[in-house]
């Protein structure tokens, strides 16, 4: 049977998929005929590799017909790249998928024009007023959106979650964030909206009291939030990096504080090299483009360039065990996914046996579809030495595997140790016990917090570490394994789920996983509207002994 580290190899997002709105056009227009072809494509990936493509979709008759009308439905003069991708990707949106999207630029979603100096903040109950440079909204921080020129929000926010594909209202609020600065998306969901005329926000202040505020579009626009008069609030206590891992000692003495910013340290690239994922010039070529970095002509000395976690972590917990610093918030905020198993090390280092002991219900079933055999660099005949019955598109099912918590840990390392992994060496010198364990741990997540970044705060919560921020923006029971694929025609990139992930089999209706202690806008307002109100809650909670 494949392993759970190799099922969860393949969450490669930095971001949901709907939201990846990038300039990728090799073909400016399709004729007729490509188009057709590159729709049929998609829709046989999408067929064969997705557990589920109907169900969402009204059943697989209703799926059919749909994916008819969307071949009927395409000019006979032909179709522009990106208009082509909004097609595709409003076939997609129903799918309620964040793993499974169109990467490509789309005309909908597309503005080149400044957006409105004004930026928003997703709390649990609401959306709110962030920071802004418009005369209008002065005042405003912490101020809760209740309407969009006179349409209540909730209403707003049942259109775009029409239009594009999210898994939650978090996901939805997300989008909303991006939205309503711009016109020309905003647009797409008001049909009527007058550039001329401006926007006019509906805001619930403090006191509970409403106010409209008339925005104008005929705007000069300062591009760095840092230069707006209404300037996003940064606590003090947290001294702010741009490095995607960076771990801190906070004033209280008593709390390590490590930022994850993604699921992409220098271990996933080791994994994409062990396992044969993908590419792995192209993954370390994408991180040196996406940071401006000039890459070393070496491949391994570039991936030797890449940030460690595991470093990180186990200097932070040799340092913590030092000190003997009793509690650590582990901050995986706007961490949109990578590789799961580059955590758990960490994980492994802080609980010891305790972390193969856990009690998980969670379960998985992948697709060994086409696409699935591409990504894993495999073929059929390879697959028939393991399983002489192995066909394509073959379902495989994963519960939670029995045994002792050391009998788990065994097989993991020799699965490890056979793939020459780094860390091995290290935590096989733990001998079952951990590095260290705080005896408070936290995480925080927010509406970012999606895939990969997802997994490791519900493994935590597992775990019994207390969770607080804002509900992530991905469902406990969702399509994972964003797959990738390119339409030959065109040169659209997409992703479509390869599989599904059940962290709550017992309720597959459920798709929020909320926080212990949620930041509402109560709380928002109790912080000040701070950027790091949930990390300011959190170091309360642990101080009047609310998470013990």
């Amino acid at each position: 049977m494949r392993t759970a580290l190799l099922r969860l190899l393949t969450a490669f997002l930095l971001l949901p998929a709907s939201l990846l709105v990038c300039q990728q056009e090799p073909v400016k227009r399709l004729t007729h005929e490509q188009a057709v072809k590159d729709t049929i494509t998609f829709l046989r990936y999408l067929e064969g590799t997705h557990p589920d493509p109907y169900t969402n979709l009204g059943g697989k008759i209703a799926f059919k017909r749909k994916a008819e009308q969307l071949i009927k439905d395409l000019p006979a003069d032909g179709i522009s790249v990106p208009d082509f991708t909004d097609r595709l990707a409003d076939f997609l949106a129903p799918l309620k998928d964040g793993h499974t999207g169109m990467r490509g630029a789309r005309a909908k979603w597309m503005d080149d024009a400044p957006p409105l100096p004004v930026s928003f903040e997703v709390a649990s109950d609401g959306l709110l007023v962030s920071s802004s440079d418009l005369p209008e909204l002065q005042g405003t921080r912490g101020y809760q959106v209740v309407a969009v020129d006179g349409r209540p929000l909730e209403q707003m926010m049942n259109i775009m979650s029409s239009e594009v594909s999210t898994e939650n209202m978090y996901g939805t609020y997300l989008w909303m964030c991006e939205v309503l600065p711009s016109y020309k998306r905003l647009k797409n969901l008001l049909p009527d909206l007058d550039e001329a005329k401006g926007l006019t926000l509906t805001l619930k202040g403090p006191d509970g009291k409403t106010t409209e505020r008339k925005l104008s579009y005929d705007v000069k626009t300062k591009t760095d939030p840092k230069q707006w008069k209404m300037q996003p609030l940064q606590w003090s206590g947290l001294p702010h990096s741009d490095d995607e891992f960076y771990s801190r000692f906070l004033p209280d003495g008593k709390t390590a504080y490590i930022h994850i910013g993604n699921m992409m340290p220098r271990e996933g690239y080791e994994i994409i090299t062990k396992y044969h994922v993908g590419n792995l010039k192209d993954f370390v070529e994408k991180y040196y483009a996406r940071h401006k970095r000039q890459m070393p002509p070496d491949l391994d000395q570039a991936v030797q360039g890449i940030p460690s976690l595991f470093e990180l972590a186990t200097n932070l917990l040799k340092e913590m065990k030092q000190k003997n610093t009793p509690q650590i918030v582990i901050d995986l905020r706007g961490n949109g996914g990578g590789s799961t198993p580059v955590i758990i090390p960490f994980f492994y280092e802080m609980y010891g046996d305790a972390y193969f002991g856990r009690n998980s219900q969670a379960e998985f079933v992948q697709v060994k579809s086409e696409l699935w055999m591409q990504q894993y660099n495999t073929t059929v005949e390879e697959q028939r030495k393991k399983d002489p019955n192995f066909q394509v598109g073959e379902y495989e099912f994963e519960a939670p595997e029995p045994g002792t918590a050391v009998e788990k840990r065994e097989k993991k390392f020799a699965e490890w140790k056979e793939k020459g992994m780094s860390w091995m060496l290290f935590l096989e010198s733990l001998n079952g016990k951990p590095l260290y364990t705080p005896k408070k741990i936290v995480v925080l997540c927010d509406p970012g917090t999606f895939s990969a970044a997802f997994q490791a705060t519900f493994i935590l919560h597992e775990m019994h570490a207390a969770v607080v921020g804002v509900p992530p923006a991905q469902s406990p029971n969702a399509f994972m394994e964003a797959t990738q694929y390119v339409l030959p025609e065109s040169g659209i990139h997409g992703v479509i789920s390869n599989g599904m992930q059940m962290y709550e089999p017992k309720d597959p209706r459920i798709n929020v996983l909320h926080p212990d202690f949620e930041t509402s806008v109560a709380v928002y307002r109790k912080y000040g509207f701070d950027q790091e109100t949930a990390l300011r809650y959190a170091l309360d909670l642990m101080s009047n002994g609310t998470i013990q």
